[in-house]
């Protein structure tokens, strides 16, 4: 109806026209015309509010179905894939390329709609008043189909190239500020400023570069716009004078000449929308093509009322690439459900590695890790994602508040379970330093905690998760050996009945372990007890002496500073 509206305006502008000029008898009748072009106009205004409001709205729709779609994907998606993607690049395909997709699907598609309908209905109009001259007004337009395929695919191309280097950019802010403190710290700002200069002139560029393929487009069909217009008007102007051809005909043929000067430049706009969100396509669909982790492709069937905590690795090897070389070989071991495992051993010996397949944020082999007899896999990831409280050496923490933060992994906690936990990760007084306590907000990453602060956070969210499983990597690197310890004999009371594994650079964190595992090269070369381990006199027990005879001089310089 809104191109219905505005397709009668010249018809109606050619009776009335032919009405008037046709003598004064006529003329009385004159009025009514007016008040249907007024008519036509509302009509034409209303029906196109209606129009764009629904078609725009079913745009928004599909945008928020998409983006959910994604970002759910997104959830799902291996370790591995964030390892090799950059954040920056993710926040550039959810944002500006997710905006150029839905305009392809709104301005777009509604561009399309309406040109098209409006170029058949104009034309069968022009034709019934003069089919020769509707044939002359049309020979410019193989022209536009022309510039449409020599400028199309270079449009894409290039706008391609914007979008990736956007991404490169965005990757660059996002690291720059999420490492504000080492660039200050070494004093690298003008450097990371001529680095942001030239990545933006080069964005700048590749804009300038598009924008002059594009800048093609609208002039020249506007150029044949005009000269079919002055085809029509040449022509129809001498059939005028020589009597064929009414002026009201020409006036009104020449109005929907002037209709199809939208459509024709809407033809450019549509060519700009399309290659844009085709190009913003392709980057998006690359996500959702990517393969889920393997624990989401083929669900575990296994049947499991309760976790006890029983974990055997059966000969697991494992390496993160097909080509890489193996960062685990040959690991054998049974960790009893309720006991507890220390693993000690060089840096990139394994250790992290070993514990991240237990919940799967890699996959392990096929029959090499067991839990309560089950294979990993055959496990339902929700439930084996569970069963595990994590705490691992890299601490990440929301910008949200402390409470947040320590019930991410289990929203369903009392306040009493939130301060016990607290108050076994020794995070009480800390809290308690702030004004607002439990509701302080950390800022990005948790920045208003110290590195110890956060650990003891991140220990206290495993806490309040109350797992069967504790798996902590690391976790007391950033905190004293005087707070580890009060930390491990708070924990002695938790953890009692729960399957624990601690990875430690210190032996003070393992000894009380009811086994241990010293990793080299991503091989088991050592296991036993405190005490076994002391008596084999091996890399464990040179370990231990290291680490003791540090501890004997820090205390001697202590003391010694104390005298002086």
């Amino acid at each position: 109806m809104t191109d219905v509206g505005g397709l009668a305006i010249p018809w109606l502008t050619k009776d009335a026209l032919d009405t008037f000029l046709a003598g004064p008898e006529r003329a009385a009748a004159l009025w009514k015309y007016p008040a249907l072009i007024v008519l036509a106009a509302g009509v034409q205004v209303i029906f196109r509010y209606f129009w764009r409001t629904h078609l725009f709205g079913f745009s928004r729709h599909i945008e928020w179905d998409f983006r959910n779609a994604i970002v759910a994907h997104l959830q799902r998606l291996p370790l591995r894939y964030f390892t090799h993607t950059k954040t920056g690049d993710l926040m550039s395909r959810l944002t500006n390329d997710m905006v150029s997709f839905r305009e392809m699907l709104g301005m777009g598609v509604m561009a399309v709609i309406d040109a098209a309908f409006t170029i058949a209905t104009s034309l069968l109009l022009m034709v019934v008043i003069d089919p020769w001259l509707t044939l002359w007004s049309l020979l410019p337009l193989p022209s536009i189909t022309i510039l449409v395929l020599l400028i199309g695919n270079r449009i894409f191309d290039r706008y391609r190239d914007v979008q990736r280097h956007l991404s490169t950019l965005s990757t660059f802010v996002q690291e720059n500020l999420a490492g504000i403190r080492v660039v200050q710290a070494y004093v690298q700002e003008e450097n990371q400023q001529r680095h942001f200069d030239d990545l933006s002139r080069e964005y700048q560029a590749l804009n300038l570069d598009l924008v002059k393929h594009w800048g093609y487009v609208t002039p020249v069909m506007t150029v044949l716009s005009g000269l079919a217009a002055t085809i029509v008007l040449w022509l129809g102007g001498r059939k005028v004078a020589m009597g064929t051809m009414s002026l009201g005909e020409l006036v009104g043929f020449y109005g929907y000449l002037g209709m199809l000067t939208w459509p024709m430049l809407a033809i450019g706009y549509v060519i700009n929308l399309y290659q844009r969100g085709s190009a913003a396509l392709v980057r998006l669909l690359e996500i959702l093509d990517t393969p889920v982790a393997a624990g989401y492709q083929v669900p575990g069937t296994a049947r499991v009322s309760k976790v006890c905590g029983e974990i055997e690795l059966r000969n697991l090897s494992f390496r993160y690439t097909p080509d890489a070389p193996l960062t685990l070989q040959g690991i054998t071991l049974t960790i009893p459900a309720g006991t507890w495992c220390g693993i000690v051993g060089e840096t990139g010996s394994g250790k992290t590695t070993l514990v991240s397949l237990l919940p799967r944020l890699y996959e392990p082999p096929p029959g090499t890790i067991f839990i309560d007899g089950i294979e990993l896999c055959e496990l339902p990831l929700q439930t084996l994602k569970q069963a595990i409280g994590f705490v691992s050496q890299d601490i990440f923490l929301f910008s949200e508040t402390i409470r947040d933060n320590i019930l991410f992994g289990n929203g369903g906690a009392t306040s009493e379970d939130l301060e016990t936990a607290a108050d076994l990760a020794q995070l009480t007084s800390s809290i308690q330093e702030f004004t607002h306590q439990f509701d302080t907000l950390l800022g990005e990453r948790g920045v208003r905690l110290s590195g110890g602060q956060k650990q003891r956070t991140a220990l206290a969210r495993a806490i309040v998760k109350n797992p069967p499983i504790l798996i902590l990597d690391d976790a007391f690197s950033s905190v004293d050996i005087e707070t580890e310890e009060r930390i491990l004999e708070q924990l002695k009371g938790f953890m009692r009945g729960r399957t624990a594994i601690l990875i430690s650079h210190r032996i003070s964190t393992v000894m009380e372990a009811d086994q241990i595992v010293y990793l080299k090269d991503g091989r088991i070369v050592e296991r036993g007890s405190h005490e076994e381990l002391l008596a084999l006199r091996g890399y464990y027990y040179r370990l231990y002496r290291r680490q003791l005879l540090t501890r004997e001089l820090d205390a001697l310089s202590d003391n010694g500073g104390a005298r002086a």
